[in-house]
């Protein structure tokens, strides 16, 4: 079982072999959840876990401005329905 020590400042470095298993490199942010005498380490998602999820075919080989002006047009046109 992996272990770290604690430093005066409160640190502690992350095992090589627990930061593969979370998938976690420098900078990423990690969560900590805590019950009574047991603390949780996870990956905190962030901006990455929405990666994909705005893919789609229509817009492959648009411009950013095309892609701003169609994202207007189709928030105008949700404003205008009841």
């Amino acid at each position: 079982m992996p272990y770290s020590t604690l430093t005066s400042k409160g640190q502690t470095t992350i095992p090589k072999t627990i930061r593969q298993k979370l998938g976690i490199h420098s900078g990423d942010k990690i969560e900590y959840l805590a019950d009574d005498h047991q603390i949780t380490i996870r990956a905190h998602p962030g901006i990455l876990s929405l990666y994909g999820s705005l893919t789609s075919q229509k817009g492959r080989k648009m411009s950013m401005t095309a892609i701003r002006k169609a994202a207007v047009k189709a928030a105008g046109s949700r404003k205008a329905k009841p």
